[in-house]
């Protein structure tokens, strides 16, 4: 007898690509699935136009984000490897199709974390939240992580489950975290990856509107 279908109901985000729902059965996991390629949104940039004429493009995107997340963890085997990205615990059908479960990064309450965008917008950032962005960047640069979509939604603030509950609040790069682009660069070394990481973290400090030391490789509130 096959595995049962896990009924999804609550959804908590939705991207251009994928919809985040709450796990139906284990509270410390989220799971993500695919959107129908008829309720993505149309792009008129590089992307949207890729998606529309290589369908194939979208799996693409995806499966360099799994194969990212199994190069980081083979590459780091030691026990207490602190990874800055979400952990992911495979896949089971569910009722809106194949669904890759992932750790919940959670606010006191179980309630899901906030995004860096979202306090950003509310302007609710404070000197303890950069600090645990800046430790997150650090091992991200650290560990040699490809990402390569580090905009302010794909960094969450909370709690992840250590095993025996949750852990201390820290900020974790949920998405967005693969080569996905379509020349490779960022895969062909370790300098042209932090190149790239350099590009990205000045991006994400423009749109979150932070300052952003490239020298020291951290962020700080606008003076």
């Amino acid at each position: 007898m096959g595995a049962s279908v896990l009924q999804l109901s609550d959804m908590v985000a939705t991207g251009v690509q994928r919809a985040v729902y709450l796990h139906p059965l284990d509270p410390t996991k989220l799971i993500k699935v695919l959107r129908p390629a008829g309720s993505v949104p149309r792009r008129t940039n590089f992307n949207g136009i890729m998606d529309r004429r290589l369908p194939g493009t979208r799996l693409r995107q995806i499966h360099k984000e799994y194969t990212e997340y199994l190069r980081v963890m083979l590459n780091h085997p030691e026990p207490d490897f602190h990874t800055p990205i979400a952990h992911m615990f495979g896949f089971s059908q569910t009722s809106e199709g194949l669904g890759c479960i992932t750790e919940r990064v959670m606010e006191p309450g179980r309630q899901v974390g906030e995004t860096l965008g979202a306090k950003a917008a509310a302007g609710t950032l404070t000197p303890a939240h950069i600090a645990m962005l800046n430790d997150t960047v650090h091992r991200i640069y650290a560990s040699d992580i490809r990402a390569s979509d580090m905009n302010p939604n794909n960094f969450v603030f909370g709690q992840r489950d250590n095993g025996t509950g949750p852990g201390p609040e820290e900020c974790v790069l949920v998405d967005g975290f693969g080569d996905i682009h379509a020349i490779p660069v960022r895969s062909m070394a370790r300098w042209s990856n932090r190149m790239g990481l350099d590009d990205s973290c000045k991006r994400l400090a423009r749109n979150a509107r932070l300052h952003w030391d490239a020298k020291a490789r951290e962020f700080a509130l606008p003076r």
